[in-house]
């Protein structure tokens, strides 16, 4: 896949000089034109301007005899935070990423991934942490995400839309989606009449969040084991090493799904480099749409799931109800009022 950075322009000045001789200055480069949702994104992504902090929760509770609210083991509120080192209108700009709990009395789970994706045939590993590269495309914003060679790109998404909204005041009294477009709405529950978080406390100065809309960038196939033992790896536990062709697998029930797919329920394509069958129908209770696959390799049959060129990436909303099509990142000033104001 080819990345396309913004072309940057020289400016060339021509100075004159009198008495018949002349001299030019030695070409400086122009500031490379952003997009309005560019601007945004750098307004809060760039390093200097503190980065992006996605908010991730999860929080259980029980409460004494006496009515002591007490926080479960196992519970966890952290931000994943990154940025990029300077405007990828100069050219892609490698992202940093980090983890960091957003609550003093709790640690940072165990984080890990193992996202499994094929390519031209191979299967990869997405590294962990991410290592996605920024580029600007036309007016928007392109990550592409790498897996563990450091080089092969495993699946692209395209940032649409970036828009900004200052915070002030009380942290209660902020726009209905910051709740319940993020984790956020987390620190809002009140546990037999105990408050998460200070009421009172107020959002610092320049706080602020982002609202992002993005979509995925080509067919993405996931893959990983149809069965037990659970591998990590790119060699993983097939559905059949008996049967080669997919025309002689069905009917077959979906472990992930139990759903039972005849070969009429889809078609057989040639999908990132492989022979393939994708369902019609999509799996259902997934937030981003998403197809069941099973696809021939090296003599055996492997499962997968296919999520398609322009899908938007889709959450699910913190309160039910349909999933979202946008994410919400805090700037650092905003983390920072969240981290002083949270009582636990």
């Amino acid at each position: 896949m080819k990345i396309y950075p913004c072309t940057v322009t020289l400016l060339t000045l021509a100075l004159a000089g009198c008495g018949g001789g002349g001299s030019s200055s030695t070409p400086a480069p122009s500031t490379p034109a952003v997009s309005e949702a560019q601007k945004n994104y750098e307004s809060v992504a760039l390093s200097s301007n503190g980065g992006l902090h996605y908010l991730t929760g999860r929080l259980g509770f029980t409460t004494s005899s006496s009515g002591v609210l007490s926080i479960s083991p196992g519970s966890y509120f952290y931000t994943d935070d990154s940025s990029i080192p300077q405007s990828a209108a100069t050219g892609a700009q490698t992202v940093s990423v980090a983890f960091n709990t957003a609550a003093k009395t709790l640690a940072l789970p165990a984080l890990s991934g193992n996202s499994r994706i094929v390519v031209n045939g191979t299967v990869y590993v997405q590294a962990f942490p991410n290592q996605p590269q920024v580029t600007y495309s036309g007016a928007n914003v392109q990550e592409s995400y790498l897996a563990t060679d450091g080089k092969t790109v495993v699946r692209t998404f395209l940032g649409t839309s970036y828009s900004t909204t200052a915070l002030s005041g009380l942290i209660s009294s902020s726009p209905a989606e910051l709740f319940t477009g993020s984790m956020l709405g987390l620190i809002t529950n009140t546990i037999n009449g105990n408050s998460l978080y200070n009421q009172q406390a107020s959002w610092q100065s320049g706080a602020a969040y982002l609202k992002v809309v993005r979509q995925y960038v080509g067919d993405t196939l996931f893959t990983g084991d149809c069965a037990a033992p659970t591998t990590t790896g790119p060699n993983m536990t097939h559905c059949s090493t008996t049967v080669a062709a997919l025309e002689g697998f069905f009917p077959r029930v979906s472990t992930a799904d139990g759903v039972t797919y005849q070969i009429g329920d889809g078609q057989i394509v040639t999908l990132a480099g492989v022979r393939a069958w994708v369902a019609t129908a999509p799996v259902q209770n997934t937030a981003i749409p998403q197809y069941r696959v099973f696809y021939q390799s090296n003599g055996a049959i492997d499962v997968g799931t296919l999520i398609k060129d322009g899908t938007p990436l889709q959450i699910p909303a913190l309160g039910g109800g349909a999933a979202q099509n946008f994410y919400i990142f805090l700037n650092n000033a905003a983390l920072q009022s969240v981290k002083s104001a949270v009582n636990f």
